[in-house]
């Protein structure tokens, strides 16, 4: 079974890696999977909530910096090293990195945890009309895909990390709220 996932996984990466290569696609995928390209807006964006957002913006970025902290540390801290998944540019013939790479573990992809937690802070937090922040989250997953340092399963990983750890720190501050207004009231 696992053997079977395992071609599944390696055949949708192959799929993306190569199958999805164009001029277009080479310059898109490289530049949104670098981090680098974002700094300077997500941190007017976060600033700018924490000044302007009121209580529940302020809360808002705070769970936003809790969440990045706890899926990171997760992923990067406590799956990875446990788990030792070689990433596929190294590991699968026909995959090369179109990034530097250094070599360390593949799953689950940090970027994906990530973003997805931060996405998912954002629609919890804000409502319907934050759903959009899950479009550029899906772009950063699939683009650790396309350059090759990722399968799609060490992607699923982050996301489902990063959605789980975005909710438990929404979860957290929604039972204190409750919490609080229960004692208000009695």
């Amino acid at each position: 079974m696992i053997e079977l996932l395992h071609s599944i996984d390696r055949a949708i990466l192959l799929w993306i890696h190569q199958g999805w290569r164009s001029g277009p696609t080479d310059l898109l995928f490289p530049w949104i999977t670098e981090l680098r390209h974002f700094i300077v807006p997500l941190a007017v964006g976060w600033l700018l909530l924490m000044i302007f957002g009121g209580r529940r913006g302020r809360i808002t970025g705070l769970l936003l910096v809790a969440s990045l902290i706890l899926t990171d540390q997760i992923a990067g801290q406590w799956i990875k090293p446990w788990v030792e998944r070689v990433r596929p540019c190294f590991a699968v013939e026909g995959v090369t990195a179109l990034i530097h790479q250094v070599h360390s573990a593949s799953f689950p992809s940090n970027h994906a945890a990530n973003v997805f937690g931060a996405s998912t802070v954002l629609r919890l937090r804000g409502g319907p009309r934050w759903l959009w922040a899950f479009v550029p989250a899906t772009l950063i997953g699939l683009s650790r895909v396309y350059v090759g340092v990722h399968y799609p399963s060490d992607v699923v990983g982050g996301m489902v990390l990063g959605m789980a750890c975005g909710a438990l720190v929404c979860g957290v501050v929604s039972a204190r709220s409750r919490g609080d207004r229960a004692q208000t009231v009695r």
